[in-house]
């Protein structure tokens, strides 16, 4: 399912996501939240297949939970845009919810996805300086690391750079909700990858069965099982206001 916002004011159609994200998690407390920009989309070399969003539109969570994506400004990419618009059908089709928010595309990619989403809406600026809108997001001060690195890190069980990458990603302004949502992604591609004996048999690409198996040497059955359940635990009892997401994530990450 594609709700699609577009249009050469960002900022409104980034607001309206956020409000879109916050509905959805209230009315699927279960689902898993991730976000892929341009820089997700190019992680591991998954530009031309689009892979990542093969894994979300198909991936379901343990305990029949589904995935909340948002698709943040890609089309600012020319390859990735063709690469987006390729994979609209697969987004459109998956159960998986993805909000996709872009700033001004061409016609063809605008209306491919316009048929396939379950709703459009466009903002358009009253006054558009040139380049104001598709100026990509600055990361020169940031840590430099793609979130992919912090499931690395709690697929290695290195306590001190899963820290640190959390810390840092906090620090850059990305949501908890965002950074739960990779955690859990990764510790369930773990404990599938653990309990199957090949990529088809797990449902998960190649590349990513053959990390998960390699990372579920690091987890015993019970710890897994475990890891799953606090994830799931911090996520539900910060929705129900028991405590905070971005300190009990904290404080789980650094038990693992």
């Amino acid at each position: 399912m594609i709700y699609f916002l577009h249009g050469t004011d960002t900022d409104k159609a980034r607001a309206k996501a956020k409000e879109l994200v916050a509905a959805m998690q209230k009315k699927k407390p279960d689902a898993a939240f991730f976000t892929v920009n341009g820089e997700v989309w190019v992680a591991a070399g998954i530009a031309q297949s689009g892979m990542v969003i093969d894994e979300y539109a198909g991936g379901q969570g343990l305990f029949e939970n589904k995935f909340i994506v948002l698709v943040d400004r890609v089309g600012e990419d020319k390859e990735l845009r063709e690469s987006l618009a390729e994979k609209a059908e697969l987004m459109a089709e998956s159960d998986n919810i993805f909000i996709i928010v872009e700033g001004k595309l061409d016609k063809a990619t605008t209306t491919k996805i316009e048929k396939l989403a379950e709703k459009t809406q466009e903002f358009e600026a009253e006054k558009a300086e040139a380049g104001a809108f598709f100026k990509k997001t600055d990361s020169s001060s940031g840590s430099g690391a793609n979130i992919f690195a912090l499931g690395d890190a709690l697929g290695r069980r290195d306590k001190k750079q899963l820290w640190v990458l959390y810390r840092q990603f906090i620090d850059e302004g990305k949501a908890p909700e965002e950074i739960h949502g990779t955690l859990f992604w990764q510790a369930k591609s773990i404990a599938l990858a653990a309990r199957t004996k090949s990529a088809a048999e797990s449902g998960l690409a190649p590349f990513v069965y053959s990390k998960s198996k390699a990372f579920a040497e690091n987890y015993s059955d019970l710890e897994l099982r475990k890891l799953l359940d606090d994830l799931i635990s911090v996520s539900h009892d910060s929705r129900r206001g028991k405590h905070d997401l971005e300190t009990a994530l904290e404080i789980l990450l650094l038990k693992i």
